[in-house]
């Protein structure tokens, strides 16, 4: 077997890379010690995915936040029911002081 990044030649098993698929000696059996480009293309696409993600969250975060704030009551129904409130407050307090 024939190390993909020294070029020796060894009877030792050989290490196939899961990253870029070469096969190397043990000494540059790590990605690490065949400056291995799968791996960097592995960080990447991770750190795309990671990035993409977060992204995805962000805006699903903030769709929640203005269905939220976009389903409360607005300031005119509050201040009708409210006046609808003290309305009712008079007949119910006129009612029983004239029992």
């Amino acid at each position: 077997m024939e190390c993909g990044y020294c070029h020796t030649v060894s009877n030792d098993l050989p290490y196939k890379c899961k990253f870029c698929g070469g096969t190397f000696c043990s000494d540059h059996r790590l990605p690490e010690n065949h400056e291995c480009l799968g791996l960097e293309k592995y960080k990447d696409m991770k750190h795309d995915e990671f990035r993409g993600g977060v992204v995805k969250a962000a805006k699903e975060y903030d769709e929640k936040v203005k269905a939220y704030a976009g389903g409360g009551l607005d300031t005119k129904k509050l201040a009708l029911y409210l006046v609808i409130l003290i309305i009712i407050a008079f007949v119910v307090y006129y009612i029983l002081k004239h029992l």
